[in-house]
C-alpha cells in the first residue's frame, strides 16, 4: 500500500469532515488565530521568511489572513468545501489582496505543490486529526514540501496520554521522532492559548535541514 493511500484512508477514518462544516459541529474552531501563534510572531519575534506558506486544514483560514504578507503568499488548504467556501466569501471584509492569500480544496497527500515549494508551513489541529499510525506518512509529506531552510511551525495539540480520537493525543517525543531526521527543532516553549486548551498546547518551531 503506497503511502499517499494509507495516508489518505486515515483521514477517511475521521469524520466527514465537510458535513460537520455543514452542520455547524466545528468544536475545532475557536473564531480567531490562536493566541500562541500571535505570541510566536509579535512577542517571540519569530521572523516569517519570504515566498509561499501553507495551512493545512485550514478551515475558516484565521491563520492563512494573519500570517500572510507582501513577501509571504499564504495558502490555505481544506478538505471541506464548505469551509474552504467560508474563506474565500470572508476575503474581502480582510481587506487582504488576492496576491497574498488563495485557498483550495484539496488532499495533503496528493497535491501538485508550487514549483520551489514552501518556505513555511503551520500545522494546528491536523497531524492530531489522524489515526497515529498514519504519522510517519505526514512526515514524509512534510519534508517533501519545505524547502531547505524553510520552516514547520507546530502548535502541539492535543498534549497527553488518551487513546482516543481524533483529536489524538501528542508529544514534544512524537514530534521529534516524526521530524529529527529531516529537520532541526530551534524553538520550543510553553505558550499562550485558548481557555479550554490551556495547559495543553507546546509551541515548537522546525528548521528543514
Amino acid at each position: 500500500m503506497s503511502n499517499t493511500i494509507s495516508a489518505q484512508q486515515g483521514l477517511l477514518s475521521s469524520p466527514n469532515w465537510d458535513n460537520l462544516w455543514q452542520r455547524g459541529v466545528t468544536p475545532w474552531d475557536k473564531g480567531d488565530i490562536s493566541p500562541a501563534l500571535r505570541e510566536l510572531i509579535e512577542e517571540k519575534q519569530f521572523s516569517l521568511p519570504e515566498g509561499r506558506g501553507l495551512v493545512p486544514g485550514c478551515g475558516k483560514g484565521y491563520d492563512v489572513v494573519y500570517l500572510a504578507n507582501e513577501k509571504l503568499h499564504m495558502t490555505g488548504m481544506d478538505l471541506s468545501a464548505t469551509a474552504i467556501e467560508h474563506c474565500k466569501a470572508k476575503q474581502a471584509s480582510y481587506n487582504i489582496p488576492s496576491t497574498m492569500v488563495d485557498y483550495v480544496v484539496a488532499d495533503f497527500y496528493n497535491f501538485e505543490p508550487p514549483e520551489g515549494g514552501y518556505q513555511l508551513i503551520y500545522d494546528y489541529t491536523f497531524l492530531c486529526a489522524f489515526h497515529p499510525e498514519y504519522r510517519p506518512q505526514w512526515a514524509t509529506r512534510m519534508s517533501q514540501l519545505v524547502t531547505s531552510g524553510g520552516f514547520l511551525i507546530t502548535l502541539m495539540y492535543p498534549l497527553g496520554d488518551h487513546t482516543d480520537g481524533p483529536p489524538f493525543a501528542l508529544s514534544k517525543e512524537i514530534y521529534d521522532q516524526l521530524l529529527s531526521e529531516n529537520f532541526t527543532l530551534i524553538y520550543y516553549d510553553k505558550c499562550k492559548g485558548h481557555p479550554s486548551r490551556d495547559g495543553k498546547e507546546m509551541m515548537g518551531v522546525w528548521k528543514r535541514k
